[in-house]
Protein backbone atom coordinates (compact mmCIF):
# COMPACT_ATOMS: atom_id res chain seq x y z
CA UNK A 1 0.00 0.00 0.00
CA UNK A 2 2.85 2.54 0.81
CA UNK A 3 4.60 1.92 -2.59
CA UNK A 4 1.39 2.78 -4.82
CA UNK A 5 0.70 5.36 -2.43
CA UNK A 6 4.10 6.77 -2.29
CA UNK A 7 3.91 6.59 -6.71
CA UNK A 8 0.98 8.80 -6.03
CA UNK A 9 2.53 11.17 -3.44
CA UNK A 10 5.36 11.86 -6.03
CA UNK A 11 2.94 12.52 -9.16
CA UNK A 12 0.87 14.78 -6.88
CA UNK A 13 3.88 16.71 -5.29
CA UNK A 14 4.82 17.70 -9.05
CA UNK A 15 1.31 18.92 -9.56
CA UNK A 16 0.62 20.83 -6.49
CA UNK A 17 3.72 21.90 -4.89
CA UNK A 18 3.43 22.22 -0.83
CA UNK A 19 3.73 25.46 0.69
CA UNK A 20 7.17 26.41 1.35
CA UNK A 21 8.96 26.01 5.01
CA UNK A 22 10.54 28.44 6.63
CA UNK A 23 14.27 27.08 7.02
CA UNK A 24 16.58 26.82 4.71
CA UNK A 25 15.76 23.87 1.76
CA UNK A 26 19.55 22.01 2.21
CA UNK A 27 19.48 21.77 5.27
CA UNK A 28 15.73 20.91 6.15
CA UNK A 29 15.99 18.16 3.37
CA UNK A 30 19.06 16.25 5.23
CA UNK A 31 16.34 16.38 8.68
CA UNK A 32 13.98 15.46 6.81
CA UNK A 33 15.84 12.00 4.68
CA UNK A 34 16.52 11.12 8.34
CA UNK A 35 13.24 11.27 9.50
CA UNK A 36 11.70 9.73 6.42
CA UNK A 37 14.55 6.55 6.67
CA UNK A 38 13.46 6.21 10.50
CA UNK A 39 9.86 6.33 10.34
CA UNK A 40 10.04 4.07 7.02
CA UNK A 41 12.38 1.65 9.35
CA UNK A 42 9.92 2.00 12.21
CA UNK A 43 6.93 1.28 9.90
CA UNK A 44 8.74 -2.06 8.85
CA UNK A 45 10.46 -3.22 11.79
CA UNK A 46 6.34 -2.44 13.74
CA UNK A 47 4.26 -5.61 14.17
CA UNK A 48 1.40 -5.62 11.14
CA UNK A 49 -1.39 -3.46 11.57
CA UNK A 50 -0.01 -1.90 14.89
CA UNK A 51 -1.27 1.72 15.92
CA UNK A 52 2.50 2.10 15.84
CA UNK A 53 3.35 0.80 11.92
CA UNK A 54 0.17 2.91 10.61
CA UNK A 55 1.69 6.16 12.44
CA UNK A 56 5.04 5.77 11.43
CA UNK A 57 3.93 4.51 7.99
CA UNK A 58 1.78 8.11 7.84
CA UNK A 59 4.87 10.10 8.66
CA UNK A 60 7.28 8.40 5.95
CA UNK A 61 4.63 9.32 3.17
CA UNK A 62 4.24 12.84 5.21
CA UNK A 63 8.38 13.59 4.31
CA UNK A 64 8.77 11.51 1.27
CA UNK A 65 6.32 13.89 -0.13
CA UNK A 66 7.31 16.92 1.28
CA UNK A 67 10.73 16.26 -0.11
CA UNK A 68 9.37 15.80 -3.49
CA UNK A 69 8.50 18.30 -3.55
CA UNK A 70 11.24 20.67 -2.35
CA UNK A 71 13.32 18.35 -5.48
CA UNK A 72 10.83 19.31 -7.76
CA UNK A 73 10.80 23.00 -6.76
CA UNK A 74 13.93 24.95 -8.13
CA UNK A 75 14.61 23.10 -11.88
CA UNK A 76 18.27 25.01 -11.86
CA UNK A 77 19.38 23.38 -8.95
CA UNK A 78 19.95 20.23 -10.81
CA UNK A 79 17.93 17.83 -7.70
CA UNK A 80 15.64 15.85 -9.04
CA UNK A 81 13.16 13.02 -7.76
CA UNK A 82 15.71 10.21 -8.71
CA UNK A 83 18.61 12.45 -6.61
CA UNK A 84 15.92 11.98 -4.17
CA UNK A 85 15.49 8.39 -4.33
CA UNK A 86 19.16 7.73 -4.25
CA UNK A 87 19.36 9.80 -0.77
CA UNK A 88 16.63 8.25 0.65
CA UNK A 89 17.86 4.67 0.06
CA UNK A 90 20.87 5.30 1.12
CA UNK A 91 19.84 7.13 4.61
CA UNK A 92 17.03 4.66 5.15
CA UNK A 93 20.23 1.82 5.01
CA UNK A 94 21.99 3.59 7.80
CA UNK A 95 18.62 3.59 9.40
CA UNK A 96 18.28 0.19 9.08
CA UNK A 97 21.86 -0.74 10.39
CA UNK A 98 21.43 1.27 13.39
CA UNK A 99 18.31 -0.50 14.24
CA UNK A 100 20.01 -3.88 13.63
CA UNK A 101 23.02 -3.06 15.48
CA UNK A 102 20.70 -1.26 18.63
CA UNK A 103 19.22 -4.35 19.07
CA UNK A 104 22.38 -6.59 19.12
CA UNK A 105 23.31 -4.08 21.64
CA UNK A 106 19.59 -4.32 23.51
CA UNK A 107 18.44 -1.14 23.29
CA UNK A 108 14.63 -0.77 21.92
CA UNK A 109 14.74 3.18 21.51
CA UNK A 110 17.45 3.36 19.35
CA UNK A 111 15.42 6.25 16.91
CA UNK A 112 13.71 7.84 20.13
CA UNK A 113 16.07 11.22 19.67
CA UNK A 114 15.20 11.09 15.73
CA UNK A 115 11.39 10.66 16.21
CA UNK A 116 11.39 13.55 18.87
CA UNK A 117 13.04 15.81 16.43
CA UNK A 118 10.97 14.77 13.80
CA UNK A 119 7.81 15.44 15.61
CA UNK A 120 9.22 19.27 16.96
CA UNK A 121 9.84 20.00 13.22
CA UNK A 122 6.32 19.01 12.33
CA UNK A 123 4.78 21.01 15.09
CA UNK A 124 6.85 24.35 13.96
CA UNK A 125 5.28 23.36 9.87
CA UNK A 126 1.98 22.84 10.58
CA UNK A 127 0.68 23.98 7.36
CA UNK A 128 2.98 22.13 5.39
CA UNK A 129 2.13 18.80 7.10
CA UNK A 130 -1.82 19.47 7.13
CA UNK A 131 -1.40 20.17 3.08
CA UNK A 132 0.89 16.67 2.66
CA UNK A 133 -2.13 14.82 4.96
CA UNK A 134 -4.91 15.89 2.53
CA UNK A 135 -2.74 15.02 -0.39
CA UNK A 136 -2.38 11.88 1.57
CA UNK A 137 -6.06 11.13 1.93
CA UNK A 138 -6.97 12.13 -1.21
CA UNK A 139 -4.32 9.73 -2.60
CA UNK A 140 -6.11 6.38 -0.85
CA UNK A 141 -9.77 7.94 -1.17
CA UNK A 142 -8.76 7.80 -5.26
CA UNK A 143 -6.90 4.50 -4.70
CA UNK A 144 -9.95 2.47 -2.44
CA UNK A 145 -12.26 4.41 -5.49
CA UNK A 146 -10.30 2.31 -8.65
CA UNK A 147 -10.20 -0.74 -6.36
CA UNK A 148 -14.03 -1.20 -6.03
Amino acid sequence: MFKSLLAGAAAAALLAPLPAAAEEPVMKLAGMLRCAAVYQVTSEKAPKDSEAQLTAGRHFLQYYMIMLGMAEHDPADNFDANTLKTLFEAENAIADSDALLARIDGKTDVFAADIATCAAFRNREPELFATADQTIDALARAQAATAN
